[in-house]
């Protein structure tokens, strides 16, 4: 990659050159580098705010020859704003130079969703028939998306939120998109009747119960990001493989860091990371009646992986390139 110019590249483009089947092939490929050892990704960092906070995540992948920093905030309370904004500055590995700037937001809503799709794809069972949505919000469409394509026999979806419109509205909008039969219900039926169970919400205290959950049940927590933050109880948690995307993000503000702050789980409770179930230096499931639990606090490497495809098909195309807004910050 190299160029005079920094492109900025607007929501509007993502969406044009980020379909699903690209995240998922391309997170996969991020943590396959990353189970190999062949990816450089600091630790996120945080500043905190009275109303939220701001996070700062960057990433570098050799195979990719791309890296890549996100900031990203988290402002519950915003009202006409989005609650999770972003932007991503893609930059030249040779030079240095800031290749593009481009919106982050819906980059985010698709690489969550695809690591959820990734992680489903090696631990949820094959026969899964039932995905259930414990929130649905702006990101379970997108998990929805992700799941439809890593586990192509769902059949039926059950959705759950505090808001029973909005539990309505994504029911309708899954049955009409994917001809699935959809269904409302409360929270201890969505988790009972489901195969596969993903939580999207920012809850504190505990939600999904350990009663609910049947063997066999492949849960993809997203919710927690944030120290104290946490959607299962600790009964699900110790039942259950736990595999989570990177270890310092997960015990700091993943699902599993309330436990880890209190010891009742440690290190030695997870089962794998991802990146070493993609590579294979781990085994995913097992056996049918296991329950599985992935914890996702979302990765530098899934947005540079990302990014990078962004902006390579963008720039590809010279008709694509020229419709960019391209800035020479040099002058």
């Amino acid at each position: 990659m190299s160029t005079d110019v920094t492109y900025l590249i607007t929501r509007a483009d993502v969406e044009k050159a980020l379909l699903m089947p690209d995240a998922l092939e391309a997170v996969e490929a991020a943590f396959k580098s990353y189970g190999q050892g062949r990816a450089q990704m600091p630790p996120k960092q945080y500043l905190t705010f009275d109303k939220g906070d701001l996070r700062s995540m960057p990433a570098y992948l050799p195979d990719l020859g791309a890296a890549a920093v996100k900031n990203v905030n988290v402002h519950p309370q915003n009202r006409g704003l989005p609650t999770v904004m972003a932007t991503v500055t893609v930059f030249d590995t040779e030079t240095g130079f800031a290749l593009a700037i481009m919106d982050g937001t819906y980059l985010t809503a698709v690489r969550t969703a695809a690591a959820a799709g990734v992680a489903a794809r090696y631990l949820a069972r094959e026969d899964s028939t039932v995905a259930a949505f414990v929130g649905t919000g702006k990101q379970a469409p997108a998990q929805l998306e992700a799941l439809m394509l890593t586990v192509p026999g769902i059949k039926k979806v059950l959705a759950y939120d505090v808001k029973p419109e909005s539990a309505e509205s994504f029911a309708e909008r899954s049955a009409a998109a994917y001809g699935v039969e959809a269904a409302v219900c409360s929270l201890a039926e969505a988790v009972a009747g489901a195969d596969i169970v993903t939580t999207t919400t920012p809850v504190r205290e505990p939600i999904v119960r350990r009663e609910d959950v049947r063997p066999g049940t492949h849960i993809n927590a997203i919710g927690a990001d944030a120290a104290g933050k946490q959607e299962l109880e600790l009964a699900v948690l110790q039942d259950a493989k736990i595999v989570i995307d990177n270890w310092e993000q997960a015990s700091h503000g993943g699902e599993i860091n309330v436990a880890v702050s209190r010891g009742l789980i440690g290190r030695e409770s997870i089962h794998a990371d991802i990146g070493e179930i993609v590579v294979g230096r781990r085994p995913g499931r097992e056996a049918p009646d296991e329950i599985t639990v992935f914890d996702s606090t979302g990765l530098a490497i899934q947005d540079v992986a990302c990014a990078a495809h962004v902006y390579r098909r963008l720039t590809s195309d010279p008709e694509t390139r020229d419709s960019l807004l391209a800035i020479d910050f040099l002058k």
